[in-house]
């Protein structure tokens, strides 16, 4: 298999890198990149079959080069550039394989782990599945190991926390856009529902309920929902995980590289 990262330099003018644990509006964080008229092509989770149904990874990267031409999603592009959004425990241990492919900094996506991990849960509970996962599925050790390998590295990175993001979302583009060097325009907030687009690499038959609502929405949605109790998870060892992942975000929050709305 050749090097993607020469693969995807000769295609794409930049690579652009998001990752994310399961259930922080990554998603729509990515949907509003795709409204940039400089980004033309949208890989979303390419490793998700590879975690999942055991694949190479040179199947991340087939996925990754047959990316989604958005040009038939939102309309004609000025450019060819590359978004590739991840989720943190797909990609895993090879984070560094992902990373070397992008042309700017990446972008680390966080929310309160009390909503992400019970939104997983209730996201399994409607699609009939079984609540309980691995703890290493809630996406919280291995973000801390890719922000540590970007730090061990010397490699820049931008956190931006999924409240800001839904609460002052142009405030929080217009500055990841000025880090990523794209330009923003108000207008990239909003787009056409598209419940009929099927992301999932792993998930391809039935309702995917976990794009429902943001296939299904106008823009970005302010967040609402009332952040758990720790009590509410189960003793099991996920109550711990949980105490321990607030701990990890609450540090993040205060990470120098962290996006500050401005009023």
């Amino acid at each position: 298999m050749s090097r993607p990262s020469a693969d995807l330099t000769a295609k794409h003018d930049d690579v652009y890198v998001v990752v994310a644990p399961p259930r922080t509006a990554s998603t729509a964080f990515a949907r509003v990149l795709w409204n940039n008229p400089a980004i033309g092509y949208y890989a979303h989770e390419p490793f998700e079959a590879a975690y999942f149904d055991g694949h190479g990874p040179e199947h991340a990267w087939e996925s990754v080069r047959d990316a989604v031409d958005l040009s038939a999603v939102v309309g004609a592009k000025g450019g060819n550039s590359l978004l590739i959004k991840e989720i943190a425990f797909q990609v895993g241990e090879r984070i560094g394989e992902l990373l070397a492919v992008t042309t700017s900094v990446p972008v680390f996506l966080v929310r309160d782990p009390r909503l992400t991990i019970s939104s997983r849960r209730e996201v399994k509970r409607r699609a009939g599945s079984v609540l309980e996962f691995p703890l290493e599925e809630t996406g919280w050790q291995a973000l801390e190991r890719h922000i540590a390998y970007c730090r061990d590295n010397g490699m820049d990175y931008v956190v931006v926390d999924a409240f800001d993001f839904r609460s002052q979302p142009a405030s929080v583009m217009s500055q990841v856009s000025a880090r990523l060097g794209l330009d923003f325009d108000a207008a990239q907030l909003t787009w056409e529902p598209r419940p009929d687009m099927s992301l999932s690499n792993h998930r391809t038959t039935g309702v995917d309920h976990f794009f429902t609502r943001v296939l299904n929405s106008k823009g970005i949605e302010p967040p609402v929902e009332t952040v758990p109790d720790f009590e509410d998870f189960p003793e099991n060892g996920l109550r711990e995980h949980v105490r321990w992942a607030v701990d990890l975000y609450q540090r993040l929050l205060q990470d120098p590289k962290r996006i500050v709305p401005q009023s």
